[in-house]
């Protein structure tokens, strides 16, 4: 088991015997004594155990954790948790997320599917052709006149740029929205009372490897402090940082704070940029056949361009 599967395991686990309302030290202790729980898992529940049994709060224990690394935002959840009782919802929100970030992985493995389909045949294509035709690659003048090598040469390249622009492209349409992450890490926080500034404090480790994102919400704290309203306090930073359109939902939802609260601005900001990108995600998916398919019709013209070509066209009847 990797240390990501034993980290969403230990939390869905966890989330469950807690939402049931076991308490914490009990769940941990209960969740190790199993004996399907694995020896790693067995390790850490005994581990975390321990740490529980010396008075330490869960989230300074997850943090020193030797036998799983468990990332800053996280235990900044649980901590956040602690102090405001909510463990138990707080367990089921983390298995949410974490199992939306196994669900990203997993469709963007599955998307990749098919270009490493079209890659295969379009390099077993390359060796029929070497393979039919060996008199292109001797070296002999008639094999450079004919471009062979050149022409297995450029289709190679051609071949790269397309599955580098394809990773790319499957990967940005399938990896999970910093902004959205932060949305639904607000719209939870503030919905259990933590207030929008304790919200955003915590809220920094979600998004801290998007520098341009950490920077906004590092803005919209200031602009919080300073006394600024809501839409102001998002607007400017958000826009600054390249992140208008999420700005531009917020300010639309700005009427939402009177009837729910800020949490519901955040939700409803959240549910929009989701929508959005599940139209994103199925315009992409649906053009990638036709887009590989266009792709390899060019690979194989440019590699059979001055191999097999010239040789039924009668190029190669002297050889």
């Amino acid at each position: 088991m990797t240390e990501l599967s034993l980290r969403f395991d230990f939390t869905s686990r966890l989330s469950e015997l807690v939402g049931r309302g076991v308490p914490l030290r009990k769940a941990v202790r209960e969740l190790g004594s199993l004996a399907s729980s694995g020896e790693k898992m067995q390790a850490l529940c005994r581990e975390i155990g321990n740490g529980l049994e010396e008075g330490r709060t869960f989230s300074s224990v997850l943090a020193s954790c030797a036998a799983v690394k468990f990332p800053s935002w996280y235990t900044a959840f649980v901590g956040a948790a602690e102090e405001k009782d909510c463990v138990g919802e707080t367990f089921a929100f983390l298995s949410q997320v974490m199992q939306s970030q196994r669900k990203s992985l997993e469709s963007f493995l599955g998307a990749m599917i098919y270009p490493a389909i079209v890659v295969v045949l379009c390099f077993a294509a390359s060796l029929w052709a070497a393979c039919m035709y060996p008199v292109f690659f001797s070296n002999d003048s008639v094999a450079y006149e004919n471009g062979a090598l050149g022409s297995f040469f450029l289709s190679g390249i051609f071949l790269l740029a397309v599955v580098f622009f394809s990773v790319v492209m499957l990967r940005a349409v399938t990896q999970q929205n910093p902004c959205l992450s932060l949305m639904h890490v607000l719209a939870f926080l503030t919905e259990k009372g933590t207030s929008l500034r304790e919200s955003l404090e915590c809220a920094v480790p979600v998004v801290e490897k998007n520098e341009r994102l950490c920077d906004a919400v590092l803005g919209i704290r200031e602009q919080l402090l300073r006394g600024e309203p809501l839409e102001k306090a998002f607007g400017e930073p958000l826009e600054d940082a390249g992140f208008g359109s999420v700005a531009k939902i917020i300010a639309s939802n700005m009427s939402l704070v009177q009837s729910g609260g800020a949490g519901n601005v955040f939700e409803r900001t959240a549910t929009v940029m989701a929508q959005k990108m599940d139209r994103i995600r199925s315009v992409v998916f649906s053009c990638e056949q036709p887009f590989l398919l266009g792709c390899a019709a060019v690979y194989m013209l440019i590699l059979l361009k001055n191999t097999v070509m010239p040789y039924l066209i009668g190029g190669g009847a002297g050889l």
